[in-house]
């Protein structure tokens, strides 16, 4: 086992602040950052190296997404307002690197490297959202993506080969989670330069 970890190894890398619980409803809205079929499948590949425990599940790939704000459901002249605000939201081709995994609590994730500009992003995403008086979660990002669930006691291997992610675009979408899980593409905001930051 020495070329893995258990979470309980590693106490100075607590769970964060930052972890976005979908509100108490069958539907929310996202604003995330969805990775593409290469870099799904990269991911996928790297699950394949960690111990899980028995109960765990996979998100379907095309549901594997890095959550930039996650903000109760709205009605209809409202949502129309958030989209309009976030097409004024200045997006740039951002080259991400997936270089960590570990797990919180019963959740594993795998996380890019400090990258300036998706943290500008989601300020600017979030000052957007306030000014049309919506709510947003206060506290630090931590920006992840969730590889999988129900998996507190799983082993994950030292290091993550780095998964180069070419992100030029993030979507608002409604997410469902009852009776059945299901994602809506509301919009898209695609960047418009060809300049990776």
């Amino acid at each position: 086992m020495d070329d893995f970890i258990r979470d309980s190894a590693y106490p100075d890398h607590p769970a964060p602040e930052w972890e976005p619980a979908p509100p108490a409803r069958k539907s929310h809205l996202l604003i995330a950052l969805f990775p593409d079929a290469a870099v799904q499948a990269a991911i996928e590949a790297h699950r394949k190296g960690w111990l899980w425990p028995e109960g765990h599940y996979f998100p379907r790939n095309d549901r594997l997404h890095l959550t930039l704000h996650c903000l109760a459901d709205q009605k209809s002249p409202v949502e129309q307002r958030l989209r309009e605000a976030l097409a004024q939201v200045p997006v740039h081709p951002m080259e991400l690197v997936l270089d960590s995994s570990r797990t919180w609590d019963s959740i594993a994730v795998a996380q890019p490297a400090e990258h300036a500009g998706l943290r500008a992003l989601q300020q600017h995403i979030g000052h957007a959202v306030r000014q049309l008086g919506i709510p947003t979660d206060r506290r630090r990002f931590t920006p992840h993506i969730t590889i999988a669930r129900e998996a507190a006691s799983a082993a994950y291997p030292m290091r993550m080969p780095p998964i180069v992610w070419r992100a030029t675009k993030f979507l608002l979408i409604r997410s469902f989670t009852k009776p059945f899980f299901k994602h809506e593409v509301l919009a898209s905001y695609e960047a418009k330069e060809n300049a990776y930051v």
